[in-house]
């Protein structure tokens, strides 16, 4: 029969206290961040793309194929 693992939280200090009844056993240590982190646990609010990105490059086509590209989007978008 398996035993449950001993689980314990708390600070470094307090965990220390139980070292005799840890020593010889196999542990694992995880580092959790303090309340005052809790902004690392939050995930960002969704913001839908608003193609300000692409606005930065209006204008600036270079090379002389714009009208066959341009051809190539409209053929691959209404031809379906």
């Amino acid at each position: 029969m398996t035993s449950q693992p001993l689980e314990l939280e708390g600070t470094w200090e307090e965990i220390v206290t139980h070292s005799a009844e840890l020593s010889g056993h196999k542990v694992r240590v995880t580092i959790v961040p303090d309340e005052s982190d809790s902004s690392l646990l939050t995930t960002p609010t969704f913001r839908p793309p608003s193609g300000r990105s692409l606005l930065r490059h209006a204008g600036k086509w270079e090379g002389d194929d714009f009208e066959e590209c341009l051809r190539l989007v409209y053929e691959s978008r209404f031809t379906r």
